[in-house]
């Protein structure tokens, strides 16, 4: 049951900094090569790596 409630919450947190990247995404304007959203995309990859090896 833990592992479930583990990859609930990386769910949870991969939907919101989802939605946080597409956001900033537009606020500057589509540029990927911002530092703010190559940050948050690297912090969406290591939380998408992280419920992938959870999963496992």
């Amino acid at each position: 049951m833990q592992k479930e409630s583990r990859l609930e919450k990386l769910i949870k947190e991969i939907e919101r900094v989802k939605s946080n990247l597409y956001n900033l995404v537009e606020e500057k304007q589509w540029n990927l090569l911002d530092m703010e959203v190559i940050r948050l995309s690297e912090l969406l990859d290591e939380l998408l790596l992280d419920y992938h090896n959870t999963k496992k």
